[in-house]
């Protein structure tokens, strides 16, 4: 049956990448992280007076990391869908197959049939045999 193809080592990398930046506990902790820095840059303001030149660093911060997700996102998906065409051709081959044994059957059937048929059209209602 379907077998998966080995991943490659960046396949691997990329795999264990998207499978910890894809879940909650990574959003949390970056949004965590985010409000920890607001609240430190607020009260103690040990980088800049201004909060707003805070909070376009944390979007450039955010910006680089969703310029991250993109690939990160098309590795995986090209990975899924290499998966589905393999598990695809492998349930083609399974139907093929299946309808290959249906049609011998189908033949088997008919040849023993016949047989049976051919005594019925003999058989034209006499009950002397």
């Amino acid at each position: 049956m379907f077998a998966e193809a080995p991943m490659g080592a960046a396949e691997r990398a990329a795999s264990r990448v998207a499978a910890v930046v894809a879940s909650w506990w990574f959003s949390l902790a970056l949004a965590t992280a985010m409000v920890v820095w607001i609240a430190v840059n607020v009260v103690w303001r040990p980088f800049e007076p201004y909060p707003m030149i805070m909070v376009a660093g944390l979007a450039g911060g955010l910006g680089v990391i969703s310029a991250f997700y993109g690939p990160l996102i098309l590795l995986t998906q090209r990975r899924a869908a290499m998966r589905d065409r393999a598990r695809d051709r492998e349930t083609y081959l399974v139907a093929a197959r299946t309808e290959d044994d249906l049609h011998a059957l189908s033949a088997q059937v008919t040849r023993l049939a016949r047989p049976l048929a051919t005594e019925h059209a003999d058989d034209d209602g006499r009950t002397d045999r």
